[in-house]
């Protein structure tokens, strides 16, 4: 997923916020606030710093309003950088991020980056493919032939493709642009047949004359894993209970989103200082789906897919992908929200184990 996905979202309102990112609080030892002892006698930080997109995450604003991280003794502290997440990361500038998507997550990972994925924001995200309203669309085989705005790194809408033996950069001609405006007006001009939009765009494709949207990335490939929690791997094992406290808060935060999302819409609204029918024509849309989920199986998938199609360069052998998938931590975390939670909706915790199981085991 592209970074800039969801940076139009808050235009001029958050620029005057995006401030450089501090260091990150779980190596201040002169904290005394941020560290307490644990059952197993370490000291963990409880004081995390999180990466906060544009448009934010709305997890971690549910789990901070409601009082969540409150509960399991967590305190959340949410740094304004939407560019370079991944990179803030990796150089301790931040213990969190959640809105880099999963190819640049993975990259790093199998590069030799101290990386790995705690768990999951946004399991698909609201972006369309659009075209002219002339233009015809049936299937992904469509789009071989066609001129493209978007590139060969979109698991979601083309990993069939590569499965049934297609040559991507033979077969479609990918083109970038600056911005999703920009594609769009070349979709119009009919400089390209399809565009794939970004989650944070969704108001301006629906107020586009002479626009289209033809299909959903969520729609070619359900449950696709777009943008994965990460964290540094040498961090973490410092930190697992913290790491599943935060989980057990986020879990706890989806089932409020599932039964409050026009109020959720509010919260990021007032939080972000944005339109409200902007934020509405993404979070409102069912193809807006949030899991805190590591799904590793789909991110297995995913990276079986960057292999066949050259997205992994350089890798090094010692990493095994699937050891810095943290779904072991995450699981614990689910099943003490069960305990903790579960009568509060049995339904949604029912669904949420039986999606863990369904994409971890």
């Amino acid at each position: 997923m592209k970074k800039r996905i969801v940076s139009i979202l808050l235009v001029a309102a958050m620029a005057v916020s995006l401030v450089a990112c501090g260091s990150s609080s779980s190596s201040d030892s002169s904290d005394k606030g941020s560290k307490k002892e644990t059952s197993s006698d370490s000291k963990e930080t409880k004081k995390v710093t999180w990466a906060q997109g544009a448009s934010g995450n709305v997890l971690v604003s549910i789990a901070k309003n409601q009082g969540y991280f409150d509960e399991v003794g967590v305190e959340v502290e949410e740094i304004p950088l939407d560019d370079g997440q991944i990179e803030a990361v990796r150089t301790g500038q931040v213990d969190i991020a959640s809105n880099s998507g999963t190819w640049e997550p993975v990259q790093s990972i199998a590069s030799g980056d101290d990386l790995a994925i705690i768990g999951g924001f946004m399991l698909t995200g609201c972006m369309p493919v659009v075209a002219r309203e002339d233009q015809e669309w049936k299937s992904p085989e469509d789009f071989l032939g066609s001129k493209m705005a978007d590139t060969k790194s979109r698991y979601a809408l083309f990993h069939g493709l590569v499965d049934e033996g297609h040559d991507l950069d033979k077969e479609i001609t990918f083109t970038q642009y600056e911005n999703d405006s920009e594609e769009i007006q070349a979709v119009l001009k009919g400089e390209i047949d399809y565009a794939t939009i970004g989650t944070g765009r969704m108001y301006e494709v629906e107020h586009t004359d002479g626009l289209k949207v033809v299909t959903y990335c969520s729609d070619v490939t359900p449950n696709y894993s777009c943008c994965r929690m990460v964290a540094r791997d040498s961090w973490v094992k410092e930190n697992k209970d913290t790491v599943k406290l935060i989980d057990e808060a986020l879990i706890r935060a989806m089932c409020y989103f599932e039964s409050h999302r026009e109020d959720c819409v509010d919260l990021m609204v007032k939080q972000l200082n944005a339109n409200k029918e902007y934020v509405e024509a993404y979070m409102l849309n069912e193809h807006y789906r949030i899991n805190p989920d590591t799904v590793k199986n789909i991110v297995m998938d995913n990276y079986d897919y960057m292999v066949k199609v050259g997205g992994i360069e350089n890798p090094d052998k010692s990493v095994k992908l699937e050891d810095r998938i943290y779904n072991d931590l995450y699981k614990e975390a689910l099943d003490e929200a069960v305990e903790k939670w579960g009568d509060e909706d049995k339904d949604f915790y029912d669904n949420a184990v039986q999606f863990y199981q369904e994409n971890n085991e």
